[in-house]
């Protein structure tokens, strides 16, 4: 009875997480086409959204407390817990990172364009499939694609270095953009940091399945 309760539980746990799961990558989709097609309503309901990922993260924690109180869960369901809480304070940073890209959008919306930033929507496909594939990663267990989503990292950090070159060679070439180009460059650090804590989650479903530590940006 007690461990069909505990299964009960965890298995409620679980969903909580890809609920938010399921959240931030709708706030990661919708505030990066904010961005990069100036839709100001849309990342208005972006930064509304951002309370409900709070809510749910609250809500996990709360969830996990009570788990490790009332249950004393051994071996495997306890790594269990531990990665859920983990990976939920991954994604509610994840959701934050995307409201400031939102945020960031809000603030360029009627702004003169800076054209030729090609890096942009490529960095911007390269984060969205990351995420999408480490939360998809944790709802199958499954290490393997955890492995080859954080394959895109190189890739991301690359194109986050050239933004930034890019951009700082704007501002001095042509002061007059700097307020849209310092808006750009904000955009990419909270792209390169989404895809940190994204990393970060491929690291804890290695560890709840395998019991192992690793690190996914070696």
């Amino acid at each position: 009875m007690e461990k069909r309760i505990l299964e009960e539980e965890l298995e409620d746990l679980q969903n909580n997480v890809l609920r938010m799961g399921a959240l931030v990558e709708k706030a990661l989709y919708d505030a990066t086409r904010a961005l990069l097609e100036g839709h100001a309503d849309l990342a208005e309901r972006v930064i509304a959204a951002d309370d409900s990922i709070d809510s749910l993260n609250t809500e996990v924690q709360d969830q996990c407390v009570r788990l490790l109180a009332l249950r004393q869960p051994m071996a495997g369901d306890l790594r269990t817990i531990k990665t859920d809480l983990q990976i939920a304070m991954d994604l509610e940073r994840m959701g934050d990172y995307s409201e400031s890209i939102a945020k960031a959008a809000l603030r360029l919306h009627g702004e003169k364009t800076i054209h030729k930033l090609h890096y942009m929507p490529q960095m911007v496909e390269l984060v969205r499939e990351m995420a999408h594939n480490f939360i998809t990663s944790y709802d199958l267990a499954d290490i393997e694609l955890a492995r080859r989503a954080a394959t895109l990292e190189d890739a991301i950090d690359k194109l986050y270095k050239e933004s930034f070159q890019s951009l700082t060679g704007i501002i001095r070439e042509d002061p007059g953009t700097a307020a849209t180009a310092i808006q750009l460059l904000l955009a990419g650090v909270y792209l390169e940091r989404i895809a940190d804590h994204a990393t970060n989650i491929g690291e804890s479903v290695i560890y709840m399945v395998t019991g192992l530590r690793s690190n996914l940006n070696v």
